[in-house]
């Protein structure tokens, strides 16, 4: 069964307005929903389908000894921390909920060569210098974070394998993208 996991924002949802005003706007379209922030290279492929392999983050983000026995080479690492479905997409609380790595846990997850990191919120790196830090440091490993993901228990339970469009060809250093889970 497929499971659609990007999210669609209306023109009239409060994020969707915000960048419209922007003076960059083409740029900040490409940042609100579902998208993989592409600061120095942009995936060369715009689709792929990969096995996944979840950690559920409900009330922390994990650890090395959490990752250390996972198999993520080649995979999508999905990080599953429930803010989406809590707090809704855009609002005060869903930005401000602590869904960020610490530096040494990303450096071992990338170390174990996943080709994506998605998480249900909006990034894995602290708003600003550190948040683009990580997406760099991710592209510079041949991996890309896909952020703003919907994601809840029962497609967590019987998801094996995850299909991601890609608009590579969008101007924006936020590229939009599709996301669907493929469940058992």
């Amino acid at each position: 069964m497929i499971h659609k996991l990007s999210l669609e924002l209306s023109e009239e949802h409060p994020s969707y307005l915000w960048a419209k005003k922007q003076s960059d706007s083409v740029n900040a379209l490409g940042h609100i929903g579902t998208h993989i922030d592409c600061y120095t290279v942009s995936p060369k492929e715009s689709e792929y389908e990969l096995e996944v392999e979840l950690i559920r983050c409900f009330n922390e983000m994990p650890q090395i000894n959490e990752i250390e026995k996972r198999n993520i080479q080649d995979k999508a690492l999905i990080l599953y921390t429930n803010v989406l479905n809590k707090f809704g997409y855009g609002t005060k609380e869903y930005g401000e909920a602590n869904t960020f790595l610490s530096e040494p846990v990303l450096d071992y997850i990338l170390a174990l060569k996943p080709k994506f990191i998605l998480i249900d919120s909006c990034g894995i790196g602290n708003h600003g210098e550190e948040h683009i830090k990580f997406d760099k440091k991710c592209e510079t490993s041949g991996c890309f974070v896909v952020e703003n993901i919907f994601m809840n228990q029962t497609i967590a339970e019987l998801i094996s394998n995850i299909r991601i469009k890609i608009d590579i060809n969008n101007p924006s250093t936020g590229k939009p993208c599709h996301v669907y889970a493929i469940t058992k």
